[in-house]
């Protein structure tokens, strides 16, 4: 996938999602000229910094040989009115605690965060900020921060929330006792499985001789031209059903609100992919390894 902008009228965030390969035409285009937090990411690593000028920082890293895993780029920032240096401070350390916990990816960093001075009122507005951005991330299609499976909630709460990351223009901090989002639906299930095809991740288990896609889990809004008649008509009636909903700034995919049971794997896949011959299901897979440096 290219360059996308995922924003919503709700907050001050802006999304900027892309391939590391494009970061030139993406700088060049003058998008990622104001300060930010930025992701760097495989799905399996994962680095996080924040900088005034994020073009500049993410040319560093994409010429640093320790930064191959660097496949993907979001950048998070301000959507009308520029984030300033601290907010860019709290966001690197909030996120980079929230990955460290959530176990899902091994987390790179050098020095460790801090926690910006800030009033009140600014902690609560990024606080704020800081659910936004992650909503906005996961409709970008990063979905490090949700919790591996296998991890339960004390695990998840237990994990210390400074470690890991940084480096010399990237520094941060905060509390998230009090910032961190909520935990609802948690799964419980052993065998969990996940889903990648055109951008879109979606996520199942079986249950009950069926196999069930799990509420928050994409649908491609596209219907491949081999796809035959019966998974037509299943997918129609799906988006008939009033269970999917739009994703700003992704018009490529609608995301699921309810949890939907499928008969087999295979048809889960069709139905969700819009294709013929969908990838296969692949375990979902605890992939907690944080590299200390």
């Amino acid at each position: 996938m290219g360059y996308r902008r995922v924003t919503d009228r709700a907050s001050r965030v802006a999304v900027h999602a892309f391939p590391m390969t494009e970061l030139a035409a993406v700088s060049a285009a003058g998008v990622l000229a104001t300060p930010g937090c930025y992701v760097m990411t495989d799905g399996k690593v994962v680095y996080i910094g924040e900088s005034r000028r994020p073009e500049r920082r993410l040319s560093d890293h994409a010429s640093d040989r320790d930064k191959a895993f660097a496949q993907n780029v979001f950048v998070i920032a301000g959507h009308g009115d520029p984030f300033d240096k601290i907010l860019g401070l709290d966001l690197q350390f909030k996120l980079t605690a929230l990955a460290v916990k959530a176990r899902a990816v091994a987390v790179m960093k050098g020095l460790n965060p801090s926690e910006p001075d800030m009033s009140d009122d600014d902690r609560a507005t990024h606080n704020r900020i800081a659910t936004d951005a992650l909503r906005l991330l996961f409709d970008a299609g990063c979905t490090i921060f949700q919790p591996a499976a296998g991890v339960s909630d004390e695990e998840t709460e237990a994990a210390p929330a400074s470690q890991e990351h940084g480096d010399g223009d990237a520094d941060g901090g905060g509390d998230l006792a009090d910032s961190g989002p909520m935990a609802i639906g948690v799964s419980t299930i052993r065998h969990e499985y996940e889903l990648r095809y055109c951008g879109l991740w979606s996520r199942g288990y079986p249950s009950g001789g069926r196999f069930i896609v799990a509420a928050g889990s994409e649908v491609r809004a596209l219907t491949n031209g081999s796809v035959d008649d019966l998974t037509r008509r299943r997918r129609k009636a799906l988006f008939r059903a009033g269970v999917l909903e739009e994703i700003p700034g992704a018009a490529d995919r609608r995301r699921l609100t309810v949890a939907v049971a499928f008969a087999t794997q295979s048809i889960a896949a069709k139905i969700v992919c819009g294709a013929h011959s969908a990838p296969r299901w692949t375990p979902l897979a605890a992939r907690a390894v944080v590299l200390e440096t």
